[in-house]
């Protein structure tokens, strides 16, 4: 039987196999493009492919990062698994991967914020910009605000609602994260965080319709 680990490599394999990718295309975007496409095989159980997270290094920007490695995140099983690509032209291919407890994780701060944030209230209030604004969109255009009081604060489990995140090119670098909630193949949910001394706070959310 194979490990989760395992099967996790393999589905990644399985998406990047011989696929010719364009000059520009990016391994994160053709992950996200065949997880979108509700492929059988991906980094995550068929399940979930309707409803999954990715973590963007730099909430102004997505899609952007152009890396061989993909880090995904178990938040029940509470560990990691790094797989490692390289690339030759215009083809990704499988390099090595690694499975380690989560604590173990060299870049564990916003790991270990979010499991905090999701499971300790006061922490999150505390951890959240009051009045919390969220914007509801269609497309780009912007067609609700509305801020949130504490005392109006219904408390959000993330690492519940989306125990495996997936990551690329994980790093501490930057103040800024962006979790990007996809459902049904669209982009549904964006929950934007910075880092204040040190400290990461929730300061804005947007809802697509």
């Amino acid at each position: 039987m194979i490990g989760n680990s395992k099967k996790y490599m393999y589905a990644l394999l399985f998406l990047l196999g011989s696929f010719q990718l364009s000059a520009g295309e990016e391994l994160s975007s053709h992950i996200i493009n065949s997880l979108l496409s509700g492929a059988k095989k991906s980094p995550y159980p068929a399940e979930t492919h309707k409803n999954f997270a990715i973590v963007t290094i730099d909430s102004l920007q997505f899609g952007e990062v152009n890396s061989g490695t993909t880090v995904l995140v178990n938040f029940k099983k509470k560990d990691v698994t790094k797989t490692n690509f390289t690339r030759k032209g215009n083809k990704w291919s499988y390099a090595s991967e690694t499975t380690i407890p989560i604590q173990r994780f060299e870049q564990n701060e916003f790991v270990e914020f979010i499991q905090r944030f999701s499971s300790n209230k006061d922490f999150q209030i505390n951890h959240t910009v009051f009045p919390f604004p969220i914007n509801t969109m269609k497309g780009k255009e912007q067609t609700k605000r509305k801020l949130i009081m504490p005392r109006d604060w219904n408390h959000l489990s993330l690492s519940d609602s989306y125990p495996q995140i997936l990551l690329f090119k994980a790093t501490s670098d930057g103040n800024n994260r962006k979790i990007v909630v996809f459902r049904n193949k669209e982009v549904k949910e964006e929950f934007n965080f910075i880092r204040i001394n040190k400290q990461w706070y929730l300061i804005e959310k947007y809802e697509y319709e």
